[in-house]
């Protein structure tokens, strides 16, 4: 009984220090943002290489709202336990905010829970997280395996900003690299990107931006709900069911991987 006096304290002190980190304006990181000039760059070379972006599917936006909202409802005491997680093992932000090239070019904030030490990017810039990193917190791996620090996405998804399925967003600063390299990555943002997309269900983190490109083409080629909605399921398998097996190669057998049609 003594141990459920501890509770609301307990809780009422975790919602006092959310609630000042959110007036001192803390709620989200937003590490190594590009500057203007970076923007609009990116953004330019985008219009040189693809000009308008395709238009937007209503089956497809239709899906992405309602099931965006579905969720926003359902997981509410995922936010709660999560924000909980973090703010105990590092207290500050709760929120990290990815400046990432979405559709047609144009740069948007994307949400994630903070998996990271604060300011885990102020030496290193803005660099892919390794295998083993030194800077995920406790709670941030368990998330990261699980994909729920993707769970903020679903605002993303509901303004627009992103489909549950697409090529997955990269940072401003990265894209702007490898349009350096390779003009035609700019082809992967013609559609939204999404929570999950054909190169991380076919491949894993560490593709390559040429392999990515690749099999981003391939799912805007043959896009459709129907290829979406199995994209979104063997998404969930590799996320909940076959990353925990033993000796899982980070690979799904090809007889899955049948593409979709229009």
């Amino acid at each position: 009984m003594s141990f459920l006096w501890v509770i609301p304290p307990f809780i009422g002190a975790f919602l006092g220090g959310l609630a000042a980190t959110a007036r001192a304006g803390l709620l989200w990181e937003n590490n190594s943002p590009p500057t203007e000039v970076e923007r609009q760059e990116v953004h330019r070379r985008h219009l040189e290489v693809i000009g308008a972006p395709q238009p937007i599917a209503f089956e497809k936006r239709a899906f992405d709202i309602l099931l965006s909202l579905l969720g926003l409802v359902l997981s509410f005491p995922i936010w709660f336990l999560s924000a909980l997680l973090i703010w105990l093992e590092d207290p500050g932000p709760i929120l990290f905010v990815k400046n990432s090239v979405g559709r047609g070019g144009v740069t948007f904030l994307q949400f994630k829970f903070r998996s990271m030490v604060r300011g885990a990017e102020e030496s290193t810039g803005p660099v892919l997280a390794s295998e083993r990193d030194q800077r995920v917190l406790l709670a941030g791996g368990f998330m990261r395996k699980t994909a729920l620090d993707e769970l903020p996405q679903l605002l993303n998804i509901l303004r627009g900003e992103m489909s549950f399925v697409g090529p997955r967003p990269q940072r401003t600063v990265l894209v702007r690299r490898y349009l350096e390299e390779i003009p035609e990555f700019a082809e992967r943002h013609r559609v939204a990107p999404g929570l999950a997309g054909l190169a991380q269900v076919a491949g894993d983190y560490y593709l390559t931006p040429r392999q990515k490109l690749r099999l981003d083409r391939l799912y805007i080629q043959h896009m459709s709900l129907g290829f979406d909605i199995k994209l979104l399921v063997l998404a969930f398998l590799i996320t909940f069911w076959f990353r925990w097996q033993p000796g899982w190669n980070g690979r799904l057998p090809r007889r899955l991987l049948r593409l979709g049609s229009r």
